[in-house]
């Protein structure tokens, strides 16, 4: 008999609990923004000046195609800016290197290569690299290459240059 009084009281305390804490259910809304970083090529990744691979080349009687070869190396992209579209990354050398009025032309252009994440990587043309990945991307690094051809007789001194790097969202 007391294990039925016991279980009675067990279940009038479970009730009286229940009703005591019954009533219409509520929820609390959530709501956040998460802001938009950025697409870039992180500047500090292109500190230069860059000097040719094999150093100072000798004037000549001869053309000297592709003398001058300079390699960037590791040009770093975040892609934080959340839109999931992936992005295209341009490189604009400059047609001379000039000293004064002297120019070394533009010789062969051996373009972007070595991407860190080669998958989505499409390079479009030696100046041009698509990454079509929907997901961000950060520390995602690629080189560039590029060389000058060295006319013959052509006037001792510094030659310099740039090559302008553009990055847009697809």
């Amino acid at each position: 008999m007391n294990n039925i009084k016991s279980l009675f009281a067990g279940a009038a305390g479970l009730l009286a609990t229940t009703v005591a804490f019954a009533g219409a259910n509520e929820s609390a809304n959530l709501s956040a923004v998460i802001g938009a970083g950025s697409l870039e090529i992180v500047a500090s990744s292109l500190t230069g000046p860059y000097a040719p691979v094999g150093g100072a080349v000798s004037i000549t009687g001869v053309t000297q195609a592709d003398a001058l070869a300079f390699e960037i190396d590791g040009i770093t992209i975040d892609d934080l800016d959340g839109n999931g579209s992936g992005w295209v990354l341009t490189a604009t050398p400059a047609a001379n290197l000039t000293d004064g009025s002297n120019n070394l032309p533009i010789g062969t252009t051996g373009g972007f290569n070595n991407p860190s994440d080669a998958a989505p990587t499409t390079v479009d043309n030696a100046n041009q690299v698509t990454y079509s990945s929907g997901a961000g991307v950060d520390d995602y690094t690629l080189d560039y290459d590029v060389a000058y051809t060295i006319p013959a007789f052509t006037d001792a001194g510094t030659y310099t240059g740039v090559v302008a790097f553009a990055i847009t969202s697809l």
